[in-house]
């Protein structure tokens, strides 16, 4: 929350925010599921940041490069230079020596969200998403050219993507096809499991974590009912005044993860411990519970018992590798790495060729110090001190069973699966796609202020500010203070100067109580908004009580029962263009969005012509497949 000053008022925001009128169920994005299987690959990264550029890369290539292609379908038709390479055969298209064919053309169309289709029908449609594709198969090719693929980075993290793709597909053939499930096990884990149920439940929405514990212990202590703090504190106004209670059941997959956890195994009647949501602090109660069909949730339950069994004959299998392999210390060099360790955590000073050295050994090769040290980094121990008995929990639970199953893969000849190979190839040219990106349309590219502001002119639609109520307030906790206060201001004192020694409200010290007030900061001003509203513009007004103000919203954030607030309206100011100044970093960043499609589209443009001998469509194909398209 930043200061107003007082010369200048402009719209503020909180770290509150808004809260949502239905925050406990999320029908629409699955509100939980059954537990996931561990994750089965915690190999330490050959280093840190392979891992980060993989993410990253994932990322990046849905949010810009895809996106940018999607929205050029959409845009007027720019003059397409035709490849020259004839393709032959069934594939739609070719570039290179890479054929695209039916599978992968659908699978390509099919996630193009519906707001980047092409507004073209028949043929012409599907012709514009394959030309969309193939300019990211010519910016992938254009990457290789330009030698992208020979940074340290970018080979660490495709290694380790290889490692990973290896694993999942020995893990899938050594252990997931030796699962079978009965039925009668199917029903026993059902009969057993917190999803057979679904759940009525009531909760109470809070701000903070302190206000959550001290109504959950007034609860507890019988002191209070869960309705009663329902109905007085909590901020889903939907379900406040029916004591927190949801109108409907709801099954576990209509709630998130977290609910599932804290809510589905209690009792009817029994009262959650309070937890974190996207949306703030809740306390939870189960009001009732409902069998759920079997049938219904048959294929859920399922995957849950085949998950179970698989993590159980995983486990199995790791331990007998490490039998095998007669993992051990080097006894010598554990000693000095964690003496290192210790006398700087995260970052021992080692000698280079301490850093190569074996920490353990096993009959097939070695982990060295610096994999023990990437392992207690990514298993959050980058920061803690260690023995070596904590470092052997490390090396066998997490780091050698992920070494020896990368080697038991690659021994089985797994890099050379089809479905790996598959993985690994699409691994690269996510990477590759990043690092033109950033080497062409990143840190290339600067937006002027002449094409900021041009673009603030341009599109006044995308810089609208909302409609505000612009207020002097000062707010004291105590209510014969205010009256004081407000005979003072009555009598020619400056309200600013009392507002800043006197006000309780979060920056009243350093904007001297000025606020703008917006509609969806409702849950932060409260009754001072609803005054605000009606009262006359300049004239003094209050004191208003303030019921339990957010903590969040005071100078010294703690919970306050209630306060006093002194105000007047000093401007109202309708739905508007913000002026520009206050507009400024928006319109660098849009205009840079913009400036950087337009860059795209030219290079789509330009690689299509530079490698025009090396690509093509071929249009019988992509005819035949329009035609067999619904």
């Amino acid at each position: 929350m930043r200061p107003l000053p007082c010369s200048t008022v402009r719209s503020r925001s909180t770290k509150t925010g808004s809260v949502p009128t239905k925050p406990w169920p999320k029908p629409t994005s699955g509100w939980g599921r059954l537990p996931k299987a561990k994750n089965t690959n915690a190999w330490p990264t050959p280093c840190l940041e392979s891992k980060k550029m993989i993410n990253n890369a994932r990322k990046w290539v849905g949010l810009a490069v895809c996106t940018f292609l999607f929205c050029c379908a959409q845009e007027p038709a720019a003059p397409v230079v035709e490849g020259g390479l004839v393709v032959t055969g069934t594939a739609l298209a070719q570039v290179g020596d890479d054929l695209i064919d039916e599978r992968e053309f659908r699978r390509y169309e099919a996630r193009i969200q519906p707001q980047h289709r092409s507004l073209a029908q028949g043929v012409e449609k599907h012709r514009e998403h394959l030309i969309s594709l193939i300019d990211i198969k010519l910016m992938v090719r254009e990457a290789y050219a330009r030698g992208l693929d020979k940074n340290p980075e970018w080979i660490k993290a495709v290694e380790l993507a290889q490692h990973k793709a290896m694993i999942e597909a020995y893990l899938r053939e050594q252990v997931g096809l030796q699962i079978e499930i009965s039925e009668d096990e199917l029903r026993a884990n059902f009969a057993a499991h917190p999803a057979r149920h679904a759940v009525r439940g009531a909760h109470i929405l809070l701000d903070s974590r302190d206000r959550a514990d001290s109504i959950y212990a007034e609860i507890e202590s019988g002191r209070a009912t869960f309705e009663d703090m329902a109905r007085k504190h909590s901020l889903d106004e939907e379900t406040a005044a029916d004591g927190g209670w949801f109108d409907s059941y709801y099954a576990f997959d209509r709630v998130s993860d977290r609910v599932y956890e804290r809510v589905f195994s209690l009792d009817v009647g029994e009262v959650s411990q309070p937890f974190r949501t996207p949306q703030g602090w809740e306390i939870a109660k189960v009001v009732d519970k409902k069998l759920v069909p079997f049938d219904k949730y048959r294929s859920v339950i399922q995957r849950a018992t085949f998950l179970e069994k698989i993590e159980n004959l995983r486990s199995d299998h790791i331990d007998k590798l490490v039998v095998e392999s007669d993992l051990r210390p080097v006894g010598e060099q554990v000693r000095r790495f964690v003496a290192a360790w210790n006398q700087q955590p995260g970052a021992p000073q080692l000698a280079p060729e301490e850093w190569a050295a074996p920490l353990y050994e096993y009959d097939d090769g070695v982990i060295t110090v610096q994999q023990g040290s990437n392992l207690l980094h990514n298993t959050r121990l980058g920061r803690a001190q260690i023995d070596s008995a904590v470092l052997d929990d490390r090396i066998r639970r997490r780091g050698a069973p992920d070494l020896l199953l990368g080697l038991a893969a690659e021994r089985g000849g797994y890099a050379e699966r089809p479905e790996v190979q598959e993985k690994v190839t699409a691994e690269k040219e996510r990477l590759l796609l990043q690092g033109l990106w950033e080497e062409l349309l990143e840190d290339a590219l600067e937006v002027s202020e002449e094409e900021a502001r041009a673009h603030y002119e341009a599109h006044p639609e995308m810089y609208w500010a909302p409609e505000e109520i612009i207020v002097q307030e000062i707010m004291v906790a105590d209510e014969s203070l205010a009256q004081e206060l407000l005979e003072q201001i009555r009598n020619g004192a400056d309200m600013a100067a009392l507002a800043t020694k006197h006000s309780i409200r979060r920056d009243a010290d350093e904007n001297g109580g000025l606020y703008a007030l917006r509609a969806f900061e409702k849950i932060v001003y409260k009754e001072l908004m609803d005054a605000a509203v009606s009262a006359p513009e300049r004239e003094l007004q209050g004191p208003i009580e303030l019921v339990d103000p957010l903590p969040a919203s005071l100078r010294d954030p703690q919970p306050l029962e209630r306060a006093f607030s002194i105000f007047k309206v000093l401007q109202r100011r309708p739905k508007r263009v913000q002026e520009y100044k206050l507009s400024q970093q928006k319109a660098h960043h849009l205009a840079r969005q913009e400036k950087q499609q337009r860059e795209l589209r030219t290079l789509n443009l330009q690689l299509r012509d530079k490698w025009h001998d090396t690509w093509g469509i071929s249009a019988d194909a992509l005819e035949k497949y329009a035609l067999a398209k619904p």
